[in-house]
């Protein structure tokens, strides 16, 4: 447990230290400019995709929501179909490097992306091997049909509204803190169209635990809102640790209306839960099998 603590307020201290983020963000190159996009766990985040083309129309238009360092669910729709897709997040953190790393893996990994995404291994090496020349992102970008949607004005549409036909986003609205998430999501619905959908895969464990194996991983459950704020908030990474019965209602007033859930439980979470010392009573009133969802996998649709 001592390089899951020592890691939380490293990086808070860093985070409050001056050009604290331009050093984070060039540690952050220099460890993993190499592997950045080769992550094994994207195949599990591809069921995503296979769902959202039974979904989109063909020709549709998509939004990525926290497109992040690579475009992963962008790059894995462009591969089973012909979209528009606007890459959306609050920060520019993509990098050509990490894209291409991200391209070579799935190429590399050929027959496993075709079957999860129940396409035909040809499709892949045909979609993909064309972009590995080029040389900017911006060429990449146009053969992809890919938009750069970066903006922090997120209380308000920042694209039409009505003209989304679909929106994806992978373990982004548990990084939202509530005081945004609810405008950002009213938002998001203005921009869907009224047949859209929104499909989100939401993290419910401790993204410290990622640090530590020995931590339990859902470690952050044991501390009121108080201290999880003194001790794990910085300005570089926040979890708003809501739960199953908390986001609920959220979507309800945020008028999205819940048309598929899927938590993802383990035997493993069950007993990573059942070994908490103790549990804060922000989260004691809860069912234990609710707080041992490791994420959940939501698809909205506009209510009005």
């Amino acid at each position: 447990m001592l390089k899951y603590y020592a890691w939380a307020l490293a990086e808070k201290t860093l985070s409050y230290t001056p050009f604290g983020k331009q050093i984070y963000s060039s540690i952050g190159y220099l460890m993993t400019r190499r592997i950045r996009g080769r992550d094994p766990s994207i195949f599990s985040s591809l069921q995503m995709t296979r769902e959202a083309k039974k979904l989109i129309p063909p020709g549709g238009t998509i939004l990525e929501l926290g497109t992040g360092w690579f475009h992963h669910d962008a790059f894995a729709l462009y591969l089973v179909g012909d979209y528009k897709i606007y890459l959306f997040d609050v920060k520019d953190k993509a990098k050509f490097v990490y894209i291409k790393n991200y391209l070579g893996y799935l190429l590399e990994n050929a027959d496993r992306v075709a079957a999860a995404l129940d396409i035909a291994i040809d499709t892949v090496h045909a979609r993909l091997e064309p972009l590995l020349p080029l040389q900017r992102r911006e060429e990449l970008y146009a053969a992809c049909n890919f938009v750069p949607c970066i903006t922090e004005k997120t209380d308000m549409p920042f694209l039409p509204e009505n003209s989304i036909d679909f929106m994806i986003g992978n373990c982004v609205l548990n990084h939202i803190p509530p005081s945004i998430l609810v405008p950002e999501l009213n938002a998001l619905r203005r921009m869907l169209k009224p047949e859209g959908r929104m499909y989100t895969m939401i993290g419910h464990d401790d993204h410290y635990t990622f640090h530590d194996n020995s931590a339990n991983q859902f470690n952050y459950y044991r501390y009121s809102d108080r201290v999880h704020k003194w001790i794990f908030e910085s300005k570089f990474e926040y979890h708003n640790r809501l739960v199953k019965s908390e986001w609920f209602p959220i979507f309800e007033e945020c008028g999205l209306a819940i048309e598929k859930y899927e938590p993802y439980i383990t035997e493993s979470s069950n007993e990573q839960i059942a070994r908490l010392p103790r549990i804060d009573a922000r989260f004691a009133r809860y069912p234990l099998e609710e707080l041992a969802i490791i994420h959940s996998y939501v698809l909205l649709r506009r209510r009005y």
